[in-house]
C-alpha cells in the first residue's frame, strides 16, 4: 500500500514513526506531532442460503462490474459487523434480515489490499430477492448452477466451495483465512490456532 508521504492536516512531509525505539507500520507528522494511520478497511459479507442454493449478486459497480459475487461491502461508521452485513444484503439483493439473525462464519485478512474480512451466514425459506441499485441481477444458485466462469473474485473460489460443502453436510465451522500476495491459508478456527503455534 502506498505510504502517506504528506500530512493531510498541514501538508508537511511525514516520516516513519518510532514508538519506544520500534519502527511501526505508519507515518508521523513531525510538525503536527500526529501519527498517520493507514488502517485496513473492513469488508462484511453474508452467505445466505435457501436449502442447497447460495445467494449471488451480479455487480453493477466497478471493480468487476457484470461479474457475480457474494453480497458484501465496506463496513460504515457506527455499524456493528452484523449490521453492516445485513445492510449490504438489503442494498444488493433486497433481502431484509435483522442483524441478530446472522451468524459469524468467516474471518480473514487480505494483507495485499489492506482489508479485514468478516463473513456471516443465514438461512431463508424463500428465494425471493430483488437486485438493488448496486446490482444488475441476483439469484440463488446451487454449486452446479453457479456461474463459476463469471465469478468476480475467483481467487477465493475455494472459500465458496467450502460454503457449498457446509451446506451439503449441514455442519458449519467458523473459518479463518489469511491471504497475502504469495500465500492463502483457509482453516477452521479450531485448527488455525493450532497451526500457528
Amino acid at each position: 500500500m502506498p505510504e502517506i508521504r504528506y500530512c493531510p492536516e498541514c501538508g508537511r512531509p511525514t516520516e516513519p514513526h518510532e514508538v519506544a525505539g520500534e519502527r511501526r507500520n505508519h507515518r508521523f507528522c513531525t510538525h503536527c506531532r500526529t501519527p498517520l494511520y493507514d488502517h485496513p478497511m473492513v469488508v462484511v459479507t453474508c452467505f445466505l442460503a435457501c436449502e442447497d442454493r447460495l445467494l449471488w449478486v451480479q455487480r453493477d459497480l466497478e471493480p468487476k462490474r457484470g461479474l457475480w459475487a457474494i453480497p458484501g461491502g465496506y463496513l460504515e461508521g457506527g455499524e456493528t459487523l452484523a449490521e453492516g452485513a445485513a445492510r449490504e444484503l438489503h442494498e444488493e439483493a433486497g433481502i431484509l434480515l435483522p442483524a441478530h439473525q446472522l451468524q459469524m462464519y468467516m474471518t480473514g485478512t487480505l494483507t495485499f489490499i489492506n482489508q479485514v474480512y468478516v463473513g456471516f451466514r443465514a438461512v431463508v425459506d424463500t428465494e425471493f430477492c430483488l437486485p438493488g441499485r448496486e446490482s444488475q441481477a441476483c439469484g440463488f444458485f446451487s454449486r452446479s448452477e453457479c456461474p463459476w466462469d463469471q465469478v468476480a473474485y475467483p481467487e477465493v473460489n475455494s472459500t465458496i466451495d467450502q460454503v457449498y460443502d457446509d451446506l451439503d453436510s449441514g455442519e458449519f465451522e467458523v473459518w479463518q483465512a489469511e491471504m497475502t500476495e504469495n500465500r492463502y491459508d483457509f482453516l477452521p478456527v479450531s485448527q488455525y490456532s493450532r497451526s500457528r503455534s
